[in-house]
């Protein structure tokens, strides 16, 4: 057999080299087709997802909006498929406590102190708070008993603090002294308060807490009032929920002393002024929601 020549094994084999190179050019150029065309797929899938969350969100809110519609109306909660659907919450400001209303109001103080006492503070901490929170409120510098003005804050090197005008950010409160301590017994403490609001109280829409905490009773005395408002099915938002049109007729359904509802009769209403309106939509595992806080000299939109 005649041996091959050095030179032609040579360029055998290079050529086999490339070739292989060549193999493995080809494979990382199909992998980043694939990577890529995949990533475009879910781009796809994640922007149509969008479209569609936000089309289910406009809908909801014009349905929302429908002089028709009122709250506990069965359309305001639709599954549209199996991976599609929009829920619509109608509620008020009213279920909170107004915080801007602690700077004029005593009635409003008092409120406070005994939420910031049901939330494990003792009576003196609940007072010192309410009072700091007041005065970082008001427009003056005079300390009130147990409150805390601009000398305080400057003992802490803040001569920045306080603000001395109504909050317009509820996590600003924790720049307030003796807050933290909220902060640490009740973490859930933005869900009790409201920046809007005249201070008056949502006796349809108020949770039997904060009813309780408002006359100053058990949940158990207030238990009578809420069955009453749930109406037949006990169920809370449903078309059978009782409307009161006169606040005697709520004082006769409210197992409450007469003296802790005289007390605080004027925090009652039962129209709020400020409306919340929540929309949330679902396409597949995509959420999305807009919240709309509408009434007098105040229209704020607000999507997530």
């Amino acid at each position: 057999m005649k041996a091959l020549h050095p030179s032609r094994v040579s360029r055998r084999g290079s050529s086999l080299l490339l070739v292989l190179w060549a193999i493995m050019l080809m494979a990382f150029s199909v992998m980043g087709l694939v990577k890529h065309l995949s990533r475009g797929l879910d781009e796809s899938i994640y922007a149509e997802k969008e479209f569609r969350a936000r089309l289910l969100l406009q809908s909801a809110r014009v349905l929302a909006e429908h002089p028709a519609i009122e709250r506990g109306d069965p359309l305001l909660r639709q599954p549209l498929s199996s991976v599609s659907s929009y829920e619509v919450m109608i509620t008020t400001e009213g279920i909170h406590l107004a915080i801007n209303q602690l700077g004029k109001d005593p009635k409003q103080r008092h409120f406070a102190e005994r939420l910031f006492e049901r939330w494990g503070m003792d009576s003196k901490q609940a007072r010192s708070l309410t009072e700091a929170i007041a005065d970082w409120i008001d427009p003056n510098d005079r300390p009130r008993p147990q409150g805390a003005e601009r000398d305080y804050y400057m003992t802490l090197g803040r001569p920045d603090f306080p603000y001395n005008r109504p909050f317009d950010n509820l996590d600003d409160l924790l720049l307030v002294r003796g807050f933290e301590e909220v902060d640490h017994l009740h973490p859930d403490w933005r869900d009790a308060f409201t920046l809007f609001g005249d201070g008056t109280i949502d006796v349809h829409m108020a949770s039997a807490e904060m009813l309780a905490i408002l006359f100053d009773v058990t949940p158990g005395e207030v238990s009578r009032f809420i069955s009453a408002r749930l109406g037949p099915d006990g169920l809370p938002d449903t078309m059978d929920d009782q409307r009161f049109k006169t606040l005697p007729q709520v004082r006769a359904l409210l197992d409450v002393p007469q003296e802790n509802y005289k007390a605080v009769a004027d925090l009652l209403t039962l129209e709020h002024p400020i409306k919340r309106t929540e929309c949330v939509a679902h396409a597949g595992n995509l959420e999305r929601r807009l919240t709309i806080l509408s009434g007098p000299g105040l229209n704020l939109i607000r999507e997530e």
